[in-house]
């Protein structure tokens, strides 16, 4: 929660075990929002005080659906008590010493660490030129502008085994229109088509021009006339090569993606690769900086036991933060 109150006259400074031997202060006066520090009093506890003007900033900064709730005098005398209660409670943690607690500084650590990225990945981050959208939509244009695509499977047959084929062919159209792993067996159990049988008949996504290269034109054409998922071509397509029981798996619509229509979405995917890169940047610099060093050796040593029992937890479970992304593999 962010602080909420103007700091008092007596600074409350405390210091917080860290790598440095002589601790790090941390600040944990209540601060309230620029020029709002003076002028009428609307409360006060200890030797702090709520403002007229602070109040007012943050009513204003509410939403109007949150401010219609403090429109009496008692809602607003609940609110500024609420900003009080939390204040001397945290106040009362310190005295106690709660502020070292282990927990409360592994809790600090992964807020200031989700501030410090927020800092150095978003708010720090260039603006993304017209330029490089257009660079981009031109080197990824195949991801904008594709034919339609057809997903089909099959079991290939040579032409001198037709009377398999029909048999096949039957069995074929008597499954399930979604039953994809029967025809799968029978194209490992029968199809001469070495490269797809081990895919189950897959021949994944393909543009007509690439169906006609792959089996032919005529598969081309009984493809087209395929009209739902699932549907199995009511004769064998002959090819000049083979025959084949072809089975509709999916399709895919054309698309024609413009420069300006596709602008956002590409803005978007540089700015996600901009903040990997300043994130990757950031990480080496702190490592060199820290000399950070893995030891092969010592790894080698550590016991993980998947079937041990689960031990209590000795203390907070320590931050962990992922490594950026691998970069997309150049075109």
């Amino acid at each position: 929660m962010a602080s909420l109150l103007r700091p008092g006259p007596t600074a409350l400074l405390l210091l917080v075990a860290c790598s440095n031997p002589a601790g790090t202060p941390v600040d944990f006066r209540r601060s309230a929002p620029a020029g709002t520090t003076s002028g009428p009093v609307a409360a006060r506890f200890g030797k702090d005080a709520v403002t007229v003007a602070e109040l007012n900033q943050r009513f204003a900064e509410m939403n109007p659906y949150a401010r219609a709730r403090y429109q009496t005098l008692e809602q607003r005398r609940d609110y500024v008590e609420g900003l009080a209660r939390f204040e001397l409670l945290a106040q009362e943690a310190i005295r106690r010493g709660l502020h070292n607690d282990p927990d409360v500084v592994e809790a600090a650590k992964r807020v200031m660490v989700q501030e410090l990225l927020k800092q150095e990945l978003d708010e720090r981050a260039e603006a993304i030129t017209d330029a490089q959208v257009k660079a981009y939509y031109e080197s990824h244009r195949d991801d904008y502008v594709k034919p339609a695509m057809t997903r089909l499977s099959h079991v290939a047959f040579s032409k001198e085994r037709r009377a398999q084929a029909e048999a096949v062919l039957a069995e074929a159209r008597a499954l399930a229109p979604m039953d994809y792993a029967a025809f799968g067996k029978l194209a490992r159990e029968h199809s001469e088509d070495e490269k797809t049988k081990v895919l189950d008949g897959d021949l994944r996504f393909l543009s007509d021009d690439e169906l006609a290269a792959q089996l032919g034109p005529e598969a081309r054409e009984a493809a087209a006339k395929l009209e739902r998922i699932g549907d199995v071509a009511p004769a064998l397509v002959e090819t000049p090569r083979a025959l084949h029981v072809i089975k509709l798996q999916g399709r895919q619509l054309a698309l024609n993606l413009s420069l300006e229509q596709a602008a956002a979405s590409i803005r978007q995917v540089l700015l996600n690769e901009t903040r990997q890169e300043r994130y990757r940047a950031l990480l080496e610099k702190l490592k060199a900086d820290a000399r950070f060093e893995l030891s092969d050796e010592g790894l080698a040593k550590v016991v993980v036991d998947p079937k041990a029992p689960t031990l209590d937890a000795k203390g907070p479970q320590p931050g962990f933060v992922p490594g950026p992304q691998s970069p997309p593999p150049a075109r």
